[in-house]
């Protein structure tokens, strides 16, 4: 089984196609102990959701899914949104899918230089007491992901709107956007832990809600908002 460094942890999992290909940039030669070691029958999780329709796209599903069961152990969970970077911060943009948050993060890339980690399903840990975003393989048809850590720098819940407008929402406020993007597991244990960890996250981090029309003028509204914010303190 081959090994993989994702959100600064050593991760053994045995992978072909796709998730092989998009793990490697993730890939290490590293003797020793793991942190995680990722198994999965394929054919059995195909047979659970057969709407995946192929032994490829199971495992793709699958192993995301483990994984974000198995990082909850180190402070962390897995979370559907895009990843940008921008002066060594990085901001989420979060929201069902078609609602254009990778749309938005394309221009933060063309008008600003960002970068983009992850856009699908970057890993939150916290970290000495604030929060870093990793880039992980799991990372969307379009596969943009970078093996990087970052410092947070805020999170946004997406909604099309008429006009570009922005406003810094409370926990409780985003409490249902930020559930409604996470994995619900079936597993006791594991959405008690990841609820404790939103809970966290929403009080220490910049929480914004975000209206737009996915033009430009978006992009410049949100930037310049999220960016100016030092997380309410």
């Amino acid at each position: 089984m081959a090994r993989y460094r994702i959100a600064d942890l050593t991760v053994q999992m045995d992978v072909s196609e796709r998730t092989k290909q998009q793990a490697k940039p993730y890939l290490i030669q590293q003797d020793g102990p793991v942190d995680s070691c990722l198994s999965l029958d394929c054919q059995r999780f195909l047979e659970r959701y057969p709407q995946l329709k192929d032994l490829d796209t199971a495992q793709y599903i699958g192993t995301g899914a483990v994984f974000a069961a198995e990082v909850l152990a180190f402070y962390g969970f897995q979370f559907h949104a895009s990843a940008v970077m921008l002066e060594g911060k990085v901001y989420l943009f979060s929201a069902p899918p078609g609602t254009g948050k990778s749309t938005h993060t394309g221009k933060w890339r063309r008008l600003f230089g960002a970068e983009i980690i992850n856009d699908d399903k970057p890993v939150l840990r916290r970290m000495n007491g604030s929060w870093t975003v990793y880039g992980t393989p799991w990372s969307g048809k379009h596969d943009l992901s970078n093996p990087v850590s970052v410092p947070l720098g805020g999170i946004a819940f997406v909604k099309r709107g008429e006009q570009n407008r922005i406003y810094r929402i409370s926990p409780a406020e985003a409490v249902p956007a930020m559930i409604s993007q996470c994995i619900r597991f079936g597993h006791r244990d594991c959405m008690s832990r990841q609820l404790e960890l939103i809970d966290l996250l929403l009080r220490e981090a910049a929480v914004w809600q975000l209206f737009c029309r996915n033009d430009d003028e978006a992009a410049i509204v949100s930037c310049e908002a999220m960016k100016c914010d030092e997380g309410g303190k």
